[in-house]
């Protein structure tokens, strides 16, 4: 297979990219690396369970198999992990982070997906399972290649489940669950330079760094990263 073109690479992924600035959802942010296909990223959960977790990851996309200079080869899903804090969700594996992603779409390429296996599509993926009331997919019957499939509410065996213990708790004990999430968040902010997220904070400032600073001004967020309101508040 030909090797990808790097700068052609690069310029198509750079006005995906510069299309984030005003599209990508809120509290999740995206840093580019010296690889055209790797970036990496941090979520700041703002409210629900998850309220006040920060979360670290990276993406890696896939080449396209028989156009090297773009990415997305059909039936080839980005890769997402989790690095430093693992998140505790039914979604992601427990001992490497790996978030599942093809549960989420069952497709990933140009045609079945009508134009949005984008960045952003994937990032609004990573904040909405912090945000679901309960787990599941669609029935083959009713899939839409568009839909996300953890949205659905046909029970599944637990076998499915990237953390099968988590998804265990969360319909057996919920409240035991909820235990385990605060427990989770605690650590995330313990722990925001774990993982090559760390580049989205200042050691020496001992907060968020420059302009991702300003598009967080007043919110609580904010205060609890940079300590104002105490570890765990």
């Amino acid at each position: 297979m030909p090797s990808p073109d790097p700068s052609t690479l690069a310029s198509s992924l750079a006005i995906e990219y510069g299309h984030l600035k005003n599209h990508a959802p809120t509290g999740v942010h995206l840093l580019p690396t010296e690889d055209p296909l790797k970036f990496v990223g941090a979520i700041f959960i703002r409210r629900g369970s998850y309220q006040n977790a920060i979360y670290k990851f990276h993406i890696k996309l896939p080449p396209n198999s028989t156009s090297p200079n773009i990415y997305n080869s059909p039936g080839s899903w980005p890769e997402v992990y989790f690095e430093g804090v693992i998140p505790y969700n039914p979604m992601v594996r427990s001992h490497d982070g790996f978030l599942d992603v093809q549960s989420g779409f069952f497709y990933w390429n140009e045609r079945e997906m009508e134009g949005k296996c984008y960045l952003v599509t994937l990032l609004t993926y990573i904040k909405k399972i912090f945000y679901l009331k309960r787990f599941g997919i669609v029935d083959d019957a009713s899939k839409d290649s568009t839909q996300i499939g953890i949205l659905g509410s046909q029970e599944i065996d637990r076998a499915y489940y990237a953390n099968n213990l988590a998804a265990e708790l969360f319909g057996s004990d919920k409240e035991g669950y909820e235990r385990k999430v605060m427990d989770n968040v605690v650590e995330s902010q313990e722990k925001v330079y774990e993982g090559e997220g760390w580049r989205f904070f200042s050691r020496r400032g001992g907060g968020v760094r420059g302009e991702l600073r300003e598009g967080m001004k007043g919110e609580e967020i904010l205060r609890v990263v940079e300590g104002e309101e105490g570890r765990g508040s």
